[in-house]
């Protein structure tokens, strides 16, 4: 089990960490070799913008996936903060249920979107339009596991066998 443990948080470190550092240093190094070739020698090399786009896609997707393990994502607590643990636990339970149906039936139509676009490739790198579009599944794939966790989380939460986690408590 410890090694099972071991290769997840591997997984998770590559996916969430890892990749989003590469993609995003791909997507700069090609922007400023972009503007200085566009602007010091009036040259422009065709694959820079889409290294650029690609990479921008790739780390904003990836960063998602730690954002989403870490529970740094974007969300309103004006009225969850004010609730009492399980109140809380109900709110979290309520939305995280919401979520998690709309993300598995967006499974379906992100592969159909995914393969077709796999038939379509980019103007000068000639790379598989699927190819830049997959991590979208990923993203889907690891957000539904973080929120089953957290859907875990509350359900123990309104049986008084835990309590919810802070955001500070999550890194």
């Amino acid at each position: 089990m410890k090694i099972l443990r071991r290769i997840w948080e591997v997984i998770e470190k590559v996916i969430g960490i890892y990749l989003p550092c590469v993609t995003f240093l791909i997507m700069f190094v090609s922007f400023c070799i972009q503007i200085i070739c566009r602007y010091l020698f009036n040259y422009q090399f065709e694959w820079t913008y889409e290294f650029t786009v690609i990479g921008f896609m790739w780390t904003a997707v990836f960063g998602a996936c730690y954002s989403s393990k870490i529970r740094d994502h974007v969300s309103f607590n004006l009225i969850y903060d004010r609730l009492g643990g399980k109140g809380q636990a109900l709110m979290s339970l309520a939305g995280n249920l919401i979520i998690i149906v709309a993300f598995f039936l967006l499974i379906p139509y992100a592969v159909e979107y995914i393969s077709f676009m796999d038939i379509k490739t980019t103007p000068v790198l000639k790379l598989s339009f699927g190819v830049a579009y997959a991590p979208f599944l990923i993203f889907l794939l690891f957000s539904i596991i973080y929120i089953i966790r957290d859907i875990v989380l509350a359900i123990r939460t309104l049986f008084g066998l835990h309590r919810l986690p802070k955001k500070e408590d999550a890194a």
